[in-house]
């Protein structure tokens, strides 16, 4: 994604539209950082193309747009719209076994409607595959038409900028906290190492489900130095789940400019910053400084 001009970062919670514009003439400085609230759940107004709603959504996008001279948007792909695996050598070399892999995990939707894409995992003998549903995406490729440059992040994604932007290289865990499911990343020595997501329906549940999760996919249960949280639920995440966590990991909710080593021209907000940590790597646009010659 190109880097000319300023990137806008969006991500959402309930009937909030969080959103952050970086400043690509200062490093590590945001042009501005806000949010908009709506009388509808902003997700399913944007999955479902929903009437007035989208049109809201569509015009405040544009009108950001138009404000702030931003050339590229970044979006947040909700983790439940996609569906994350790690597979091994045999089977993403292969492509017989790629394929029946493959149509496993589409669950009866046909090969032409899903989108696929491959990350490298720290384990060089596995990839990360990511697939995505493109019906259910084309709400999002209609709200972000006026840009010339768009591209959905996945959550697990968040923690690939946040280790560009702080320089980090140990072991770390991102939590993302919404009202419905938490994503868990984990990423060591420059690496992601897993990720998932879970369900959840109350706080309660998530001690027992955390345990479970955790039982499988041994990555949960590793060290990390760091437990980044951020969401809009965090707090209740937080408070639930701290005890459950690493002993030797020090648990930083991204509620401060300071703790995200960012700086910008406002100084208090009407907002959780924790809710809008998504939009605001997203903004930073670090990929596209990495893709730029040197």
């Amino acid at each position: 994604m190109s880097s000319d001009g300023s990137c806008l970062g969006v991500c959402y919670a309930d009937n909030h539209l969080f959103y952050s514009v970086n400043d690509p003439e200062k490093e590590n400085h945001l042009k501005h950082i806000g949010s908009i609230d709506f009388n509808f759940d902003v997700q399913n107004a944007i999955i479902t193309g929903g009437n007035q709603g989208f049109a809201a959504l569509k015009t405040s996008l544009e009108t950001l747009k138009e404000t702030f001279g931003c050339t590229s948007v970044k979006i947040l792909s909700p983790a439940t719209e996609e569906c994350w695996s790690i597979v091994p050598r045999a089977v993403y070399e292969d492509s017989s076994e790629r394929e029946a892999h493959l149509s496993l995990l589409m669950q009866g939707f046909e090969r032409n409607e899903i989108e696929t894409v491959w990350h490298p995992v720290s384990n060089v003998d596995y990839k990360l595959i990511l697939l995505r549903n493109t019906g259910s995406m084309q709400g999002f490729n209609h709200l972000l038409g006026a840009f010339p440059n768009a591209e959905y992040v996945s959550e697990f994604e968040i923690g690939a900028d946040w280790q560009t932007h702080s320089n980090a290289n140990g072991s770390f865990l991102m939590i993302h906290c919404t009202k419905q499911y938490i994503s868990a990343s984990s990423y060591i020595l420059g690496k992601l190492r897993g990720c998932t997501f879970i369900r959840y329906d109350n706080a309660s549940d998530l001690p027992y489900l955390w345990a479970l999760y955790a039982g499988k996919l041994s990555w949960m249960q590793g060290i990390h130095e760091e437990i980044y949280v951020f969401g809009h639920y965090s707090s209740v995440v937080t408070e639930t789940l701290t005890p459950y966590w690493d002993d030797s990991g020090e648990v930083i909710v991204m509620k401060s400019l300071d703790a995200m080593g960012l700086d910008a021209n406002e100084k208090t907000y009407g907002f959780r910053l924790e809710s809008v940590f998504p939009a605001i790597m997203m903004s930073l646009n670090l990929d596209a400084k990495l893709e730029e010659p040197a």
